[in-house]
């Protein structure tokens, strides 16, 4: 799409409009698998509130969401999710999607009134091929040398 815009002049509109559908599906989304395809989910639930809580510092997620973003081995998948790539394609799994990915998730500490909810976003890896990337955007996140999706379209809307 973005191609398109570029070759025909006038529409450079449809790109500005195409990016800020991609920051906000890629800022608030997570990838699945839908229909045996890769898709980017846009959850209406508690986590479309979460930021990323870095080096372990999430306060929603999952007992034993102990993996974080600088202890993380790029070359090791954690066992449930290279579990997923043999999954048939389930038409029951797809229609309970969004309760099966925000199932067992709590506060996994007090959170105070007007306080951030964090969690770990390395739980929202959807794909075993984007592990290894997925880890290095957060480190360079949380280490302060990028900014995410959302923070990145905003400043660049100024």
């Amino acid at each position: 799409p973005y191609e398109w815009a570029e070759d025909n002049v006038g529409y450079d509109f449809v790109e500005k409009k195409l990016y800020s559908v991609d920051a906000f599906m890629y800022g608030y989304g997570y990838a699945v698998m839908l229909l045996g395809e890769r898709h980017v989910v846009v959850d209406s639930g508690i986590h479309i509130f979460c930021n990323h809580g870095c080096n372990g510092t999430y306060s929603w997620g999952a007992e034993g969401d102990d993996i974080t973003e600088m202890n993380a081995d790029v070359n090791h998948l954690p066992e449930d999710l290279a579990t997923t790539v043999s999954k048939v394609y389930s038409p029951v799994f797809e229609r309970h999607l969004r309760q099966i990915s925000s199932v067992g998730d709590y506060a996994l500490r007090d959170i105070g009134q007007g306080e951030e909810i964090l969690c770990n976003y390395l739980t929202f890896v959807g794909e075993p091929d984007d592990w290894e990337s997925d880890i290095k955007i957060l480190r360079d996140e949380c280490s302060g040398d990028t900014m995410g999706h959302v923070a990145e379209y905003e400043f660049e809307q100024r």
